[in-house]
């Protein structure tokens, strides 16, 4: 391991530590999930920051224009580089479909930090995100983390475990995470 990086749990023990705290009453992150829904990116980034808030202790906050043009940026880079794999790489489809899920991934772990960084208002938070993804265990480590907890994201609501719930056990794993990542 690299000196500047740290030892992290793995996606798992985010998920366990993001589902008790998500499913505890006391932790009031219920109720404002559903409260933030209809503003595109700046919903997840304004519910991040609650979920920021309780984790950290502290009332951090993430204007809507922000999130949602930190939103547009960051998936608009992420299906930029899977539509080229789709559209340029000649081998079969469904190769080409894997090859552009993992660049999809590749791209997103490099910003997995970003809507966190913007809502404790870091100066350079697309720099810092690439610069906690190598303090986190590199890319490939990031991007398997990444995978797991965007599977429970994306498919959590088929399982029985509610949608709205999915989403924001993911996004406080990423939460939880980057405080581990980032200290105060």
């Amino acid at each position: 391991m690299a000196c500047n990086q740290i030892e992290l749990p793995a996606a798992r023990d985010l998920l366990h530590a993001a589902t008790s705290l998500y499913d505890n009453p006391s932790s009031g992150l219920r109720v404002p999930a559903l409260e933030c829904a209809g503003k595109l990116f700046a919903s997840g980034g304004s519910w991040m920051a609650r979920a920021l808030a309780v984790v950290r202790g502290t009332a951090p906050q993430l204007t809507q224009r922000a999130g949602n043009l930190a939103g547009f940026l960051k998936y608009g880079v992420c299906l930029s580089a899977a539509a080229l794999v789709l559209i340029f790489i000649p081998i079969p489809l469904f190769a080409r479909i894997l090859l552009a899920l993992f660049v999809f991934y590749l791209a997103e772990a490099q910003f997995v930090f970003l809507f966190p960084l913007l809502i404790e208002g870091d100066p350079t938070p697309w720099r810092t995100s690439l610069q906690l993804t190598v303090r986190a265990g590199g890319t490939l480590q990031v991007m398997r983390t990444v995978a797991q907890i965007a599977a429970l994201m994306i498919f959590g609501g088929f399982m029985r475990h509610g949608f709205v719930r999915s989403w924001c056990i993911g996004c406080l794993a990423v939460v939880i995470w980057y405080t581990r990542v980032k200290p105060l």
